[in-house]
């Protein structure tokens, strides 16, 4: 009382408003805290192991020498697969390893980097599912719901387990979607600049999550927005801005290996009813075995589930968007059970999403929103939030601990040079026998001799004297974008040879060669749509910015 009459008599108002904002953050804090608390392995000195978390370093050590060679976007890295070159970045999510570039500029090791983004991307998730969930729901139905966001078992599986760092990354993402589609239930306009580019990252952060979640957020647009037509467009355009990774990822799956090979047997990750419901964890890549990874939903989540459902119907409420999540829960658990292998064998395209399991990001996300709306179902009790947070909080925080930690140099990762990939599926199909072995040097010419080699990621230049007509060999595979270079005149390659490698005719004589990796035509048509869509988008949102301003 003191302060207060302290704070009248000297009409302090900006104590006043530090108050108010204290007060709002409050709940921010407390989510940050306990998210922190399922983070603690980061903290630790090194890494762990996990099915992908290495091969997301060794990846980004590559993507971060390419980058910096000046090629962007980062699509063929040279380093990898032997040295001979990969273009797994041209398929696979880019947004995290971009990411990733700050607290590398900054001054962060390779090691440190992946795990600053884990880190962020996380607490990213449940700080924007509050803010999401908080536009429809009250503070506290929202802190409960963000919580559970991550503790629930298939989060920790992704950091602990499979070291999934774009899923990571899209589960920060995903809410961010939600929020600016509740804003515009309230048919505020100035948001579906906002709700495009999030499309756009969500796409760029993980493919396979954003193909099973756009499906959702239409449906949640037609459910809860007023104008539909704008806000599906914002979709469209979320789509063209990140035109630029999808489209030549769709485009060069002809040149590639991976329609050939089988990357995971559906039916060997498909599970009983007993796994989605019974606690059980383990670290393997095949649920179905004793030591496989887990494929709970989570004992809170299913109560949750249930008693949502039960007070639905005995309230009688007409929540269209929690029947929806409801349903979606069940056709998801019933889709990664064995019931529904039919479904898998014959239903085409759906083994795009490669394991059936991945179905639970669409529970987990499902879940943290029915656990708000259970919450404002019984009238924010504040006993109910607490024992949801505690609840899921000691369902799962042993969950947070890897199989095993380790400690490697950073140069382990920066020189490893293998694919990254499980079954080399984005290998060239022309490449008949992979290369085995590093070679001796980039550019090989027999009958001749090099001078002045510049040896750069993805751009190789030399200047030959060859005795006679002969063929220069670089040792990287072709992919769509290479390009050969004779004094400055473009070159005909020929990679019709056992392993895929660049090969071109020379002239006897001097000659500057020059070999590099540039956007092909599906490349630059890309980009230029991308750039264009980003552009339009950032016009428009700047015009209803304007109309805004005007209007009040």
């Amino acid at each position: 009382m003191p302060l207060r009459n302290f704070m009248k008599k000297k009409g302090i108002k900006k104590i006043l408003r530090f108050e108010k904002i204290t007060h709002k953050t409050k709940y921010f804090i407390i989510v940050i805290l306990v998210t922190l608390i399922g983070l603690w392995p980061f903290f630790r000195k090194g890494f762990f192991e996990s099915h992908d978390g290495e091969w997301m370093i060794i990846r980004f050590t590559a993507f971060h020498q390419t980058l910096r060679s000046g090629q962007i976007p980062v699509r063929f890295v040279d380093r990898l697969n032997n040295n001979y070159g990969y273009p797994v970045l041209n398929f696979l999510y880019p947004l995290p390893f971009y990411f990733s570039e700050l607290p590398k500029i900054v001054g962060f090791n390779f090691t440190n980097s992946i795990k600053i983004t884990f880190v962020i991307s996380t607490l990213m998730s449940t700080v924007i599912m509050f803010w999401a969930l908080s536009q429809t729901f009250s503070k506290e139905a929202s802190l409960a719901g963000s919580i559970l966001y991550l503790f629930i078992p298939y989060r920790f599986v992704d950091l602990y387990v499979r070291g999934s760092l774009g899923e990571n990354f899209a589960f920060a993402i995903v809410p961010l979607v939600l929020g600016f589609i509740l804003k515009l239930e309230k048919d505020n306009e100035i948001f579906l600049a906002p709700l495009a580019l999030s499309i756009a990252l969500l796409i760029l952060s993980h493919n396979v999550i954003a193909a099973l979640f756009i499906p959702v957020f239409l449906v949640l647009i037609l459910l809860k927005v007023k104008s539909k037509i704008k806000a599906l467009l914002s979709v469209i355009a979320g789509v063209a801005i990140s035109t630029f990774f999808w489209l030549p990822a769709i485009y060069d799956l002809q040149f590639v290996k991976y329609s050939q090979v089988k990357i995971s047997q559906i039916s060997e990750h498909l599970v009983s009813f007993g796994d989605l419901i019974l606690p059980r964890w383990g670290y393997g890549p095949r649920p179905q075995t004793t030591s496989g990874l887990s494929t709970q939903i989570g004992l809170v989540a299913i109560i949750v589930i249930l008693t949502t459902a039960y007070l639905l119907i005995k309230k009688r409420k007409k929540s269209k968007v929690a029947w929806f999540l409801i349903i979606l829960i069940f056709v998801s658990g019933f889709l990664m059970t064995k019931a529904s292998s039919w479904f898998w064998q014959n239903m085409p395209y759906v083994d795009v999403t490669q394991f059936p399991w991945r179905l639970l990001s669409v529970i987990v996300f499902a879940s943290a929103f029915l656990t708000a709306k259970l919450v404002s179902l019984a009238k924010d009790n504040k006993f109910l939030v607490f024992f949801i947070i505690v609840a899921s909080f000691i369902t799962t925080i042993f969950y947070t601990k890897p199989s095993n930690f380790i400690e490697r140099p950073d140069s382990f990762y920066s020189t490893n040079e293998s694919t990254t990939t499980v079954q080399d599926e984005y290998m060239p199909i022309w490449v008949k026998d992979k290369p085995q072995g590093r070679a001796n040097q980039k550019i090989e010419v027999a009958n001749a001799t090099l001078s002045q080699e510049i040896i750069k990621p993805t751009k190789y230049q030399s200047v030959v004297n060859a005795k006679k007509d002969t063929d220069v060999t670089v040792n990287s595979v072709y992919f769509p974008g290479w390009q050969a270079a004779i004094d400055g005149k473009p070159a005909a390659i020929n990679y019709q040879n056992r392993n895929g490698l660049i090969d071109f005719k020379l002239p006897n004589g001097v000659h500057k060669v020059i070999i590099e990796y540039k956007n092909s035509g599906i490349h630059l048509v890309s980009e230029v749509i991308s750039i264009l869509a980003l552009i339009l988008t950032g016009i428009y949102f700047i015009y209803i910015r304007s109309q805004n301003t005007e209007n009040r």
